[in-house]
């Protein structure tokens, strides 16, 4: 019988696992799988925690971990029914199917193998939170979301990540992560953004120093605040 990858699986956790449980888990995958510390590729290490932060989000979050217990549950049933009665199985009974049936059916069995998206709820709910959690000084849970928003290309949780990776907030100090994120951030017209980039330039921190490039991003963002007057 295949055996379904779940969130639990990625966070090595038992699917009965308190939240303290899973905070642990977390927190610990994230130090071995630290750029810094791991032993293997940076590539590697980089989509590893990908995977760690998608899981903790979902399984963080008690509507979303009981729509992961019940999409568990689901495809288990699938797979339960498909072993014990395999005659109805996609692979034996694809001949008798039309081409574009046959092709349909593959989709959804790829579809239902993979986890849930991590997140639904509204992008602009989910980054309110995460500056609640930031404020509350619950850093974990907010890097989780903002870094979940800004690979989804959200200028102000870009921005935000930017900012943790300055302070140095649940992350290791890092000025060239902070200048990656705010330079994603300013080129979708984040002002803050733009501001930020532009005393990194002119400091030559994570960057090099470059007065033009300082000046550039400093009017930039100007640019912006007086089309809001």
């Amino acid at each position: 019988m295949t055996t379904t990858r779940t969130h639990y699986d990625n966070l090595k956790v038992t699917r009965d696992a308190p939240v303290s449980v899973i905070k642990a888990a977390y927190k610990a995958l994230c130090q071995t799988f630290h750029p810094d510390k791991f032993q293997g590729s940076n590539e590697e290490a980089e989509r590893v925690i990908r995977l760690v932060n998608a899981s903790y989000a979902v399984l963080i979050d008690p509507a979303k971990r009981a729509g992961h217990n019940a999409w568990i549950r689901e495809q288990e049933a699938k797979a339960k029914q498909q072993y014990e009665n395999p005659q109805f199985t996609e692979n034996n009974n694809a001949a008798e199917q039309p081409y574009y049936q046959q092709k349909k059916s593959k989709e959804e069995y790829t579809q239902q193998q993979k986890p849930p998206p991590s997140s639904t709820d509204n992008a602009k709910e989910m980054l309110n939170r995460a500056h609640d959690l930031h404020e509350q000084g619950q850093y974990a849970e907010a890097l989780t979301l903002y870094r979940f928003l800004a690979e989804q290309g959200d200028a102000s949780a870009q921005f935000r990540l930017g900012v943790m990776y300055e302070k140095g907030q649940y992350v290791m100090q890092d000025y060239t992560q902070a200048v990656s994120w705010y330079l994603k951030a300013a080129e979708q017209g984040n002002s803050n953004a733009r501001y930020n980039l532009a005393i990194k330039y002119k400091t030559g921190q994570g960057v090099s120093q470059d007065d033009t490039q300082a000046a550039y991003w400093y009017r930039k963002a100007a640019e912006q605040d007086h089309s809001k007057t």
